[in-house]
């Protein structure tokens, strides 16, 4: 199968962790980037990611004001993270394994590259699949003649 590199969304939303960083700063964040999930930076590398399952299983559902959550007392950490250029079977046996749905890809150095999904390998899996019947399709053609 392909490198993760090959399916990865690129765009990722990172908010560097600062004292003052709150739920209310990740939610809104998610809400600019269109995304379930934010990638937590300190000194500008990965530390954490907070999900929307966190907002609400670790704010909402305790009944903690948003603004008042700090952001790294809500984050998961450690980052279970893939390189580039892992396969998606290893990147998909991670998420399986930590029963996660998201997996920030690293470069060599330790910085961040993008993220992977569920969602990008169903996709992917998906077009494999629709090729396959497509080629199976020809080959019938051609095995009628």
């Amino acid at each position: 199968m392909s490198a993760v590199s090959e399916i990865m969304s690129k765009g990722v939303v990172a908010i560097d962790l600062g004292a003052g960083t709150s739920a209310l700063d990740i939610a809104s964040a998610m809400v600019k980037g269109k995304t379930g999930a934010v990638i937590v930076l300190r000194d500008g590398r990965p530390a954490g990611i907070i999900t929307e399952r966190d907002l609400l299983k670790k704010v909402v559902a305790k009944n903690v004001k948003p603004n008042q959550a700090r952001a790294e007392d809500i984050m998961s950490s450690p980052l279970v993270t893939v390189k580039a250029y892992d396969s998606v079977d290893t990147a998909a046996g991670l998420m399986t394994k930590n029963r996660i749905k998201r997996l920030p890809v690293l470069e060599d150095d330790g910085s961040l590259a993008g993220m992977l999904s569920a969602t990008d390998i169903a996709k992917r899996l998906a077009k494999i699949l629709a090729d396959d019947q497509s080629r199976y399709r020809s080959l019938n053609a051609a095995a009628e003649l």
